[in-house]
Order: structure tokens, then C-alpha cells, then sequence
């Protein structure tokens, strides 16, 4: 039978019998920061900042992955290089001047960035990665992070079908659309590893269950995490406008929380954007 878990049902798990959150201020304070720094790049960009760039998504897998973890995703996933810690001048450079993401500029974080960044080559890679992590036993995770689609699933059903074999410390996550054919994937990607469907807009449902699911991965149970759009039209919430509603409704949400966030990036934005010294002109 098909392992499936709803976003709701993980996040109970991570918030605890009695259904109250660990997380704790400060944690909700770092993610609504990441949030607020992520949409000013895409800003300063010129990308969309409504969330269809996987924003949320990208700040609750990243935020707490160690700096050994693996990350394996596309140049063009600004707010997970940007959280991993990739120079902000790298990323602005190669969006402006359409320069290949320099191995160099991620190698300090552990990020890999194919050329190619198709489902199996993202795939192979987490799976190369987990494996010789395991072999080093050294409790670290590879984390992949794909866009795709119900047919992207079976492009990497071999590399799940290796991960769940060889119980590998590895954790898939992919945005995609609802839909029939996305719910029949689902299904039978279940068969080979748990499957977590959570709200691709939410960053507090995404954060709770990657903590859950990378926890996992650390002990050798690889999974999947599926990040849907959850709005009653299809199109993607503002990641930023729904962490202050929740935060709101918590009574936590401070307003010199984002003035200060967006502050101190839009000083490094600055700093980023001003030419290296050249020591031999």
C-alpha cells in the first residue's frame, strides 16, 4: 500500500500530541525575514514576488539545513541559493549578464547547480550525494529541489527506487500543480517513499514538515515532499502577506521586523552591487 501523509498530519507530528507549536519566536521571526529579504531579490531581480519562483518553499526546506547538507537545485532557485548562502553578488551577476552559476560561488555552501537542471540529473545527483554521505557516515542529507509536474515524477522514479532500496539520506522536494494526474503520481511515488503534500505558500506548513522529513533522512528514510498551491484559484498567495496573517493571529507579528529585515538586505544589496577594487589598476 502507498505511504501518503498529508501536510496537516506531518505537522501535528512536529508540533507535538496536543497540537502546539514548537516553534519557538525567534524561529518565526527567521523564516518571516528570510521571506522578506527573498522577495526583496526577486524584487531588485525583476522576478515575480507573488510566489510562483517557490519562495516559501525554498526558505522551509533551506533555513535549517546544516552547511554540510547537500542542495541540489537550478541557478534559477534565487531564494534557495540566496538562504544557503550563495554571494548575493553572484546571484545578482549571473541574472543580469546571463552568466552560468560559477561552480566556485557555491561550492562554499555545498550547493550544486547543474547545467542541465532536468529532473534526472537533479535526481542522480541527491541520490550520488546521499549515498556518499552514507558511506562517510556522517548523518549528513542530500535535499533536491525540482519544478515539475505528475510526468516529472517518473523521470526520477529510478533515483527513488535507489534511495528507498539503500535507505539513503535524501529528501526530494518538488512544486507542482494540482490536478488528477499530480493525486495518480502521488500515489505511485508512495509506493517507493513517503509522500508529504503540503501548501507550496505556506512557509511555516513547509518548514514544519521538512524538519520532520529531514530528520528522517538523517536516519537513512529517504521521502518526497510536494509542494501544491493551495489558493482557491490556482495561483500562487503572497508567501510574505500569509506568514504576517499567521504570525497576526498568533499575536507574534512585530512591524520593525520586516523594517529592520529589509534594512539590513538592502544594505547588502548595495554592497553587492558595488564593483570589486581592482589592486592592479
Amino acid at each position: 500500500m502507498p505511504t501518503m501523509q498529508k501536510a496537516r498530519t506531518a505537522a501535528a507530528a512536529v508540533a507535538g500530541k496536543n497540537g502546539h507549536s514548537l516553534i519557538s519566536s525567534e524561529k518565526f521571526r527567521e523564516l518571516y525575514s528570510a521571506l522578506v529579504k527573498c522577495e526583496l531579490l526577486e524584487q531588485r531581480l525583476g522576478l515575480s514576488s507573488n510566489g510562483k519562483n517557490g519562495m516559501a518553499g525554498a526558505v522551509g526546506i533551506t533555513l535549517d539545513l546544516e552547511r554540510e547538507d547537500t542542495l541540489i537545485l537550478s541557478p534559477q532557485i534565487f531564494a534557495a541559493n540566496l538562504i544557503k548562502g550563495a554571494p548575493l553578488r553572484a546571484l545578482i551577476d549571473h541574472n543580469e549578464n546571463g552568466h552560468p552559476a560559477n561552480a566556485l560561488h557555491f561550492a562554499a555552501v555545498n550547493a550544486l547547480t547543474p547545467g542541465t537542471p532536468s529532473a534526472v540529473v537533479q535526481a542522480g545527483l541527491a541520490a550520488g550525494a546521499a549515498l556518499a554521505n552514507k558511506m562517510a557516515g556522517n548523518r549528513k542529507v542530500a535535499v533536491a529541489l525540482i519544478e515539475g509536474s505528475a510526468a516529472t515524477l517518473s523521470e526520477y522514479r529510478e533515483a527513488m527506487e535507489l534511495a528507498s532500496a539503500n535507505k539513503l539520506p535524501v529528501l526530494y522536494v518538488m512544486r507542482a500543480s494540482p490536478g488528477r494526474k499530480l493525486e495518480k503520481a502521488l500515489t505511485e511515488a508512495g509506493e517507493l517513499v513517503p509522500v508529504i503534500t503540503v501548501d507550496a505558500d505556506d512557509v511555516v506548513a513547509v518548514y514544519r514538515v521538512a524538519q520532520e522529513s529531514i530528520a528522517r533522512a538523517r536516519d537513512g528514510f529517504a521521502s518526497l515532499i510536494v509542494c501544491v498551491p493551495c489558493s482557491a484559484n490556482g495561483a500562487p498567495d503572497n508567501a510574505v502577506a500569509n506568514m504576517e496573517r499567521y504570525l497576526t493571529g498568533k499575536k507574534l507579528f512585530r512591524n520593525h521586523w520586516k523594517d529592520q529585515a529589509t534594512a539590513e538586505f538592502e544594505r547588502e544589496m548595495a554592497a553587492a552591487c558595488v564593483p570589486p577594487v581592482n589592486p592592479l589598476a
